[in-house]
């Protein structure tokens, strides 16, 4: 019975997100039709034909007020964003687990699973720590793997967020952030259903099937880790959306 309304409270939060999605990106009917990269969804993209290349290969920026940025999972509005090759995605899907605020994110989660000793059942000694951050470490990285690297590619998909700004209110992009999780960009620029990114962390909730502890494993956990790393997912996009702003905000406080 849990599971059944587990999966009933599941399927409410996909259409309210995705219902939300769609009023979050939609222009007036009065207004022009928007090209492109100027989908709030990709604010900040930049087309491969636009991109010059130098004779040694690299590439260069065709606005000199905006860098370019490729192999980062987020994008910000004075930033490009290069096209990405599948190499590019499972370079990026690899890199971007190497930073300093991934390995923030992974010990914050940790954290806040060893103080409240919720999944995965480790205990609450300095060793289950050690586990936990183990634990969190490997499903995270073959989640961006799987994500970012080998189903973006095989959807024609581009998985990195793109931050909507200041321009828009603040309603609307916790909206847009926390949708996110449904709705991304293919290769060409086109919205489409986010299934890399929900395929993703089906496969790596999936596969702590085979280093979560016994009591951790099975079906009903199974499903129960899922629906946990949607949320998950969901404040990472918000989180992404405005720490920039929180920074700020410190700064002219200073």
């Amino acid at each position: 019975m849990g599971l059944r309304k587990n999966k009933s409270w599941l399927g409410n939060l996909f259409m309210v997100l995705l219902q939300l999605g769609l009023t979050a990106g939609a222009y007036p009917q009065n207004a022009p039709s928007p090209t492109s990269s100027e989908l709030p969804d990709s604010p900040g993209a930049l087309p491969s034909e636009r991109i010059p290349e130098t004779t040694t290969g690299s590439v260069i920026s065709t606005e000199p007020n905006r860098r370019l940025k490729k192999y980062s999972l987020v994008i910000s509005p004075d930033e490009l964003a290069g096209p990405l090759t599948t190499g590019d995605k499972l370079k990026l899907s690899v890199i971007s687990r190497i930073t300093l605020s991934e390995a923030g994110t992974t010990l914050f989660y940790a954290g806040i699973s060893q103080l409240g000793d919720t999944r995965p059942h480790y205990g609450t000694d300095s060793g289950a720590f050690g586990q936990r951050l183990g634990a969190f470490a490997i499903k995270q990285t073959t989640q961006s793997i799987f994500a970012y690297g080998i189903y973006a590619s095989l959807f024609h998909d581009d998985p990195r967020y793109y931050i909507m700004g200041r321009r828009e209110s603040i309603k609307r992009r916790a909206i847009y952030s926390a949708t996110r999780l449904l709705i991304t960009r293919k290769d060409n620029g086109s919205a489409a259903f986010n299934w890399p990114r929900l395929a993703g962390i089906a496969s790596a909730t999936a596969l702590t099937n085979a280093y979560y502890p016994v009591e951790d494993r099975g079906v009903g956990n199974t499903f129960i880790g899922f629906a946990n790393s949607l949320g998950t997912s969901v404040l990472n996009n918000e989180i992404h959306e405005f720490i920039g702003d929180a920074f700020q905000l410190v700064r002219h406080k200073k």
